[in-house]
Parts: C-alpha cells; sequence; structure tokens
C-alpha cells in the first residue's frame, strides 16, 4: 500500500492510455552513468510514442455535450493544458517534433477564441537542471500571474528504483513564458498529470494512477504544499476538472465526464465526447471563454 506523502514546495537541486505510458514504454534503454540513451528521443522513428500525437479541440455551452472542432492546433503534440487570460486563449503542451532532443513545453495563443493562433513556442524554466517537465497544468492566479504545474518525466524514465515517487512541480510566471520553478509540491509512486483548481480558499490537486485507472485528489491551503486526500474517482485516469455553480466536472481520458459536489468524490454521468477525427481522444483541459462558451483542449492521434 502507497502511503500520502506530503512535501512543500521547496527548491530542488536537482480504452484510457496516455502519453506517460507510451514515453516510458523504453524505461529500459539506460545507461550505467543513468543516463537517458540517446534514442530514447528518436521520436520519428518509433512505433508507439507522443509523436503521432496531435492537439485538438471541442466547444460547448453546458460542459456536458461537445462539438468537434475537427481543427488540429499542433503536430507532435501531446497532453495540453490551457488558460484564458485577458481573453487570450493559452495552450501549453509537451513537445516532441525534434529528434534528439527531450519532450519540451510548447505554447500557441489565441486573441480571438481560436478563430487564428500563434505560431508555436517554447517555454522556459530557470533553474530546471536535468529536468524533463512535462504534462503541463497551467493555473491563473489572482494577480495574472502563471502557475504552472508539472511533472518530471526525467527522474521517472531514468531511476532504476521502482519504488520511485513521482513528483509533481510547480513553476511560476508573469508573461506565461518565462517561468522560476517553486519545487516539488506532492509525490506519490505512479501518479502523472496533474490538474489544480481553487474553489473557496481551498486548492485542490488531482493526479492520474493509470496502473490503478482511478484519479487521486490531494488538498493545500496555498496550492504550494498538498497533502493527499483520497480517491477521488476510479474507473479513469488522466484527470482535468472544470468547477461551475456548485458542481465539479472532472474529465478523464476517453473523454468520459463525471460530477461532484464537493470535489472530493465523483460519480460517472453518461456523458462522453469522443474525437472525429481518429479514434484516440485524451488529456482533455476545459477553459470557459468570455462569450460564456466553453473549450475542450484535447490530444488525438494520428
Amino acid at each position: 500500500m502507497i502511503t500520502a506523502v506530503l512535501s512543500g514546495c521547496t527548491d530542488t537541486e536537482d480504452d484510457d492510455e496516455t502519453d506517460e505510458i507510451d514515453e516510458t514504454d523504453d524505461k529500459d534503454d539506460k545507461e550505467d552513468d543513468g543516463k537517458a540513451d540517446e534514442n530514447m528521443y528518436s521520436w520519428s522513428t518509433m512505433d508507439q510514442g507522443p509523436y503521432g500525437d496531435q492537439v485538438s479541440y471541442a466547444t460547448s455551452i453546458d460542459l456536458l455535450n461537445w462539438v468537434d472542432s475537427q481543427e488540429i492546433l499542433a503536430e507532435h503534440a501531446s497532453v495540453p493544458g490551457a488558460i484564458y487570460k485577458d481573453e487570450v486563449i493559452y495552450v501549453y503542451f509537451v513537445d516532441v517534433s525534434v529528434d534528439g532532443i527531450a519532450e519540451r513545453i510548447g505554447l500557441i495563443t489565441s486573441s480571438n477564441n481560436g478563430q487564428n493562433w500563434s505560431e508555436k513556442q517554447y517555454i522556459e524554466i530557470e533553474d530546471v537542471g536535468e529536468k524533463v517537465p512535462v504534462d503541463p497544468a497551467p493555473f491563473l492566479l489572482d494577480d495574472g500571474r502563471i502557475r504552472l504545474y508539472y511533472f518530471d518525466i526525467n527522474e521517472d524514465r531514468l531511476s532504476m528504483d521502482p519504488e520511485t515517487e513521482n513528483k509533481i512541480y510547480s513553476a511560476i510566471s508573469s508573461d506565461g513564458v518565462n517561468f522560476v520553478e517553486e519545487g516539488v509540491c506532492f509525490k506519490k509512486q505512479g501518479v502523472y498529470d496533474p490538474d489544480v483548481i481553487e474553489v473557496d480558499d481551498v486548492w485542490r490537486l488531482y493526479v492520474g494512477d493509470l496502473a490503478g485507472n482511478r484519479v487521486i485528489s490531494a488538498t493545500s491551503s496555498d496550492g504550494l504544499s498538498f497533502t493527499e486526500e483520497g480517491v477521488a474517482y476510479t474507473g479513469g485516469a488522466v484527470p482535468d476538472v472544470f468547477y461551475k455553480e456548485g458542481t465539479y466536472y472532472l474529465y478523464t481520458a476517453g473523454i468520459d465526464v463525471s460530477t461532484s459536489t464537493d470535489g472530493a468524490s465523483f460519480t460517472s454521468t453518461s456523458y462522453r465526447f469522443e474525437s472525429e477525427i481518429n479514434m484516440l481522444t485524451a488529456d482533455p483541459s476545459v477553459i470557459e471563454l468570455n462569450d460564456g462558451t466553453y473549450m475542450m483542449l484535447y490530444k488525438t492521434n494520428i
């Protein structure tokens, strides 16, 4: 049994498949010195993996029924996370478009609710060291800054210890591109895909436990140090949670919709969204636009 571990944000030195599974398929490809095998980043030649992933989006007026745009926003891109700031959509994603380079976090924006999109750029996280940030989950703070929660896949990929605890980090930015790391916010064996919300001064971190096909929740008073709360949902992972008028909406890979009144325990609904482009529909991220409609960023596969 895995016990909950609380770790404050301190400076550090050092049907529903997700990219984390694909990206770690070759975990045995490690060198004795603990460094990544260069073949690990030959993205375009891999039979499986995020190179074939694409980012697309769907829209909704009620958070339950979704209409697919059938538009590809980014190629060789996976695990999107989005926010809406000053009427601009920010979409962060894992980018593997260049062979020989580890995963990077890409960013595209739209200032007209998705009618046009910017060129891709890459974010920078100061003093990131040997970490390889993936699974970006942006959160818009009250002061306008963007806090980005992410998972370091390099530690999970290169660790020789089967009991390694996966760490969720946060970093903060004023411009959404240049970030300063804040440190580790939560750690637990086998969790990926962070998502964070704040309701009535209670912060909740949701992470996917892929082996158990479930969602784990953790709470915080400041968004920086999270304590495990328990299993929020069983029957899906890769969580994204959106809160509206007393209801928490949980979207898990599939994409299945569940709801909750307290954010701690979710119940399945009959609602499900599937891409009209390809069979794979996963890694949802939901935002509300200034016209009262909703946009769900998601990944699909070529």
